[in-house]
């Protein structure tokens, strides 16, 4: 079974939901004092919240219609998501929510779980993102499309969460779990972006940011090493393709240093990506889709590999610029021409089994 038209129409109600939807208008029954709290939550304003979460979560639980299901979801989020919403407020409404949300989430109701979903990431606290990332691994969650949209909401989440600095290597690394035993292409590829969106977290120390990124390069690098060692086109291709665009990206922009931290794993996994193609030349070349995913990563791959290697090896590049680099393994690839690629990909395996990528 597919799941993109299921993925698409699930983004695509968020976007709604979100971006428009009357839900957003409806005005919520909490007093805006309990909203702005600069301090704990008397016993009162806790009545208050758990009342008003106790209604809109039993409507998520047993509503009789997807618009009943939303609507209750939008009121969830309308306090949460009020600019005058505190701190405070927020970490004791996270309470509340995960309590009354936690089951629907795991529930096997694939709307309501998406809905109650929503509800928590919109808390911006830790606790309710952990809620969410527990739904991204597939020894949790059975169904590939939950794991598709945890992942996406996790991502989303990391641009405005309220969580420490450490919080977000811990959170990748859980991540990277998630993504090494993942087999759905799409579900990959949303907790490989997740990971990097944590790293590119506005104001994130660069010690944090690169231990996060970090937990990237070692997602990829063990999923490089398994696929090397199968004859069969993997579709994970596809979502490593869309990932190192995105990597390129970021490396481009790194200080130096973070750069050579992350290559010293992420090199190897590139070796290892444009063996596991020599591997898997065949059945890849046979479909003409998986054959064009394949050219990108591989295009990719020798992109970032002189990019990483002229850093790590300048005297190797002395006198050379960077537009001077010819490509060859895009260029074989797409030529068929099994000899000269597999001499390239040789070339690079010797480069990146030596120092300085040796640790």
């Amino acid at each position: 079974m597919s799941f993109r038209p299921l993925f698409g129409s699930l983004i695509l109600g968020s976007v709604l939901a979100f971006g428009g939807s009357t839900a957003l208008g409806q005005a919520t029954t909490l007093d805006r004092t309990i909203v702005a709290a600069t301090g704990a939550l008397n016993d009162g304003q806790k009545s208050a919240v758990s009342a008003f979460v106790g209604k809109h979560a039993e409507a998520i639980r047993t509503g009789t219609d997807a618009r009943s299901i939303e609507d209750a979801r939008g009121a969830l989020t309308t306090p949460a998501r009020d600019p005058a919403a505190s701190p405070n407020f927020r970490k004791a409404y996270a309470v509340i929510l995960i309590t009354e949300l936690s089951p629907v989430v795991k529930g096997s109701d694939l709307h309501r779980s998406l809905n109650a979903m929503q509800a928590l990431r919109f808390s911006r606290t830790p606790e309710a993102l952990d809620v969410i990332i527990e739904r991204t691994a597939v020894a949790s969650e059975s169904s590939a499309a939950k794991r598709i949209a945890a992942a996406s909401l996790a991502g989303d989440a990391f641009e405005d969460l309220d969580a420490s600095n450490a919080y977000y290597e811990t959170a990748a690394r859980r991540l990277r779990d998630a993504a090494v035993s993942e087999t759905d292409w799409l579900a990959l590829q949303q907790k490989l972006a997740a990971i990097g969106a944590a790293a590119r977290r506005k104001d994130l120390p660069a010690d944090n940011a690169r231990n996060v990124r970090k937990a990237q390069a070692e997602a990829i690098a063990s999923l490089a090493k398994g696929m090397k060692a199968s004859a069969k086109a993997d579709a994970r291709m596809q979502a490593i393709q869309r990932t190192l665009v995105g990597l390129r990206n970021d490396l481009l922009v790194m200080q130096s240093a973070d750069r050579s931290a992350v290559s010293k794993v992420l090199a190897p996994a590139l070796s290892d990506l444009v063996a596991s193609a020599a591997a898997q030349w065949d059945a890849a070349h046979a479909d003409a889709t998986m054959s064009a995913s394949y050219a990108s990563v591989l295009n990719n791959c020798e992109v970032l590999l002189r990019l990483i290697d002229r850093g790590e090896r300048p005297q190797a590049y002395a006198g050379t610029k960077p537009e001077g680099d010819a490509r060859v393994l895009g260029p074989t690839w797409d030529a068929k021409d099994k000899a000269k690629f597999e001499a390239e990909a040789t070339r690079w395996a010797g480069i990146v089994s030596a120092a300085p990528y040796r640790n």
